[in-house]
């Protein structure tokens, strides 16, 4: 007796009298099993959409680095006024609960303007996560012909912003080479109203009227961030000590898996129950080990020597992170 392994779930799997037989079935048996081998394969991205989400959410509020004034929470826009960065006298600084009204409110406060943040400093996160799958990842640049929210914001030297539609996007584009059927993982898309991180391509680029300017091949961002943690000022803070930050989180996802003899792909494949208390587990530990990092590293050192070069030549940080990020 054999049985199609391909197309198996966790209840059943189309057996067959011998291997001459499953050939003779195979053209009229490979369109459902292409569809279980995607649905197999939606649940993991789902999972692992929901925690590499919330781990970001997390590892974002632990460095927050925003003095905020105030937020004014409307229906389709979160209002925030900014206070001064340079008067900060440290660079991490705690995130301002009090002023949250909601978790749409917080998740996004946590994602504005990070959306290359989230899937340079998550990348080997969801390398670890992803590890063993048939897949295709692109990292996408989009811009959304309409979201349900945006935020906009005012700093204290008189200037305004707002994320959309000003502003592109970055989500991951994930392929299945067999099927060629699309998913979208959008870690940071609550900036937008977005809070759900995991959909079928067609759905979201339907929702959202998705236009794509750009696609490169996953880890991009995070070779992208290499370049700009070279330049001195705020780059060296947002991206370099922050990146360190976030390679001591990496580091605690692996040691997390280690301990436990096991690989962190293989949560996402967990029975619910499993999952669910190894995901609780996970992000814990993890969160643990990112605050216990940053309590015992202020990075003194390098915010007072960013800070002193952003009064000496001010603009110039700026005007080097456009230059380094024109061409992709």
């Amino acid at each position: 007796m054999r049985k199609c392994g391909d197309c198996k779930t966790e209840n059943k799997s189309l057996h067959y009298c011998g291997a001459i037989c499953q050939r003779k079935d195979w053209p009229m048996h490979k369109k459902d099993c292409r569809k279980a081998q995607d649905a197999r394969l939606e649940k993991i991205l789902a999972r692992v959409a929901v925690i590499v989400q919330q781990g970001y959410y997390e590892f974002r509020e632990n460095t927050w680095d925003t003095p905020i004034i105030s937020i004014e929470d409307r229906d389709n826009e979160l209002v925030i006024r900014d206070g001064d960065m340079l008067a900060k006298t440290k660079y991490f600084i705690k995130f301002p609960q009090h002023m949250v009204s909601s978790e749409r409110t917080k998740t996004a406060m946590l994602s504005g303007w990070v959306c290359n943040e989230t899937l340079a400093f998550m990348h080997d996160v969801i390398v670890d996560l992803l590890k063993g799958l048939d897949v295709d990842i692109k990292e996408v640049r989009i811009n959304h012909g309409r979201v349900p929210r945006r935020i906009t914001y005012n700093n204290p030297y008189g200037g305004h912003d707002a994320n959309w539609p000003n502003y592109s996007h970055e989500i991951l584009r994930i392929t299945s080479p067999k099927s060629k059927t699309q998913w979208v993982i959008d870690i940071s898309g609550a900036q937008y109203g977005i809070t759900k991180a995991f959909w079928t391509w067609a759905a979201y680029a339907n929702e959202y009227m998705v236009d794509v300017k750009a696609a490169s091949n996953f880890g991009y961002n995070k070779n992208m961030f290499k370049k700009l943690k070279g330049i001195p000022g705020n780059p060296s803070m947002a991206y370099g000590v922050v990146g360190i930050v976030a390679e001591h989180m990496n580091q605690a996802y692996k040691k997390w898996a280690t301990d436990r003899n096991m690989s962190l792909s293989d949560i996402p494949a967990m029975d619910e129950d499993d999952f669910l208390q190894a995901k609780k587990e996970v992000l814990r530990t993890v969160n643990d080990a990112v605050r216990a990092f940053l309590a015992k590293n202020s990075f003194e050192k390098e915010f007072t020597a960013a800070q002193a070069y952003e009064r000496k030549f001010p603009g110039n940080s700026t005007m080097q992170y456009k230059l380094a990020t024109s061409v992709r």
